[in-house]
């Protein structure tokens, strides 16, 4: 059976934002805002670290109709890197203290996980944003430009998941290294370049969705433990 069966697309073009979330006029519902807000302080205690709040954003998938099953709710905790007293680098500190909070923390709202981010203002993230703050639109997300090629996404996903499942299989660590660092950076140069709608984006979001990058994410973390250990 060819893995383009188990492939999930990254993107679902819906009639209307996601009712789970908002209300028929495009207003996040009460309820959502008052609980995401909560959220957002508790993760900004965790990091330990003072850093001003900007602003809070709802951003990704979920704040237009272009989501699936597997759309998070992207939230982030916009600040201003330059006000931020701080000996480690930041990118770094907030990224590790994301990772952190979500292995200690399992939250969701109303079934959608709830994914946090430390959003610096200078680089504001891609696509449609609702400020919690203001309760208003920052940017509503737009339709694709161009038409999505479908057939272009399902053959790149297609040979990407070959691709690592045959690393995880190989049990050859270096490589899942260079194919873990090889998406990340395929993924980013493709927002950067072709945007939200772009194949590189909707490749990623495709495996994504249909777990193989788990699969890679845990096959490192079992190697990386058998290599720290003694037999």
């Amino acid at each position: 059976m060819k893995i383009i069966e188990f492939l999930k697309p990254g993107i679902v073009v819906q009639k209307n934002l996601n009712p789970v979330v908002w209300d028929s006029d495009s207003r996040i519902h009460a309820d959502v805002k008052e609980k995401l807000l909560i959220i957002a302080q508790h993760f900004k205690e965790y990091v330990e670290v003072d850093f001003p709040i900007i602003d809070v954003i709802i951003t990704g998938g979920q704040t237009g109709k272009y989501y699936t099953e597997q759309s998070d709710l992207d939230l982030h905790l916009v600040t201003d890197y330059d006000q931020i007293e701080c000996d480690r680098e930041l990118e770094e500190l907030f990224q590790t203290k994301k990772t952190l909070y979500k292995k200690d923390f399992d939250i969701s709202i109303k079934g959608i996980p709830v994914e946090l981010y430390v959003e610096d203002k200078k680089t504001p993230a891609v696509g449609g944003a609702y400020s919690l703050v203001n309760d208003k639109w920052i940017r509503m997300s737009t339709s694709p430009k161009d038409p999505i090629d479908q057939e272009l996404i399902d053959t790149q996903s297609e040979k990407l998941g070959k691709l690592i499942s045959r690393a995880v299989v190989s049990n050859d660590l270096e490589l899942l290294y260079k194919i873990k660092d090889f998406l990340q950076d395929y993924r980013r140069k493709g927002l950067k370049n072709q945007g939200e709608f772009g194949v590189a984006n909707l490749v990623f979001k495709t495996l994504r969705n249909s777990g193989i990058l788990d699969q890679l994410k845990i096959k490192i973390k079992r190697l990386e433990s058998d290599k720290l250990g003694l037999k």
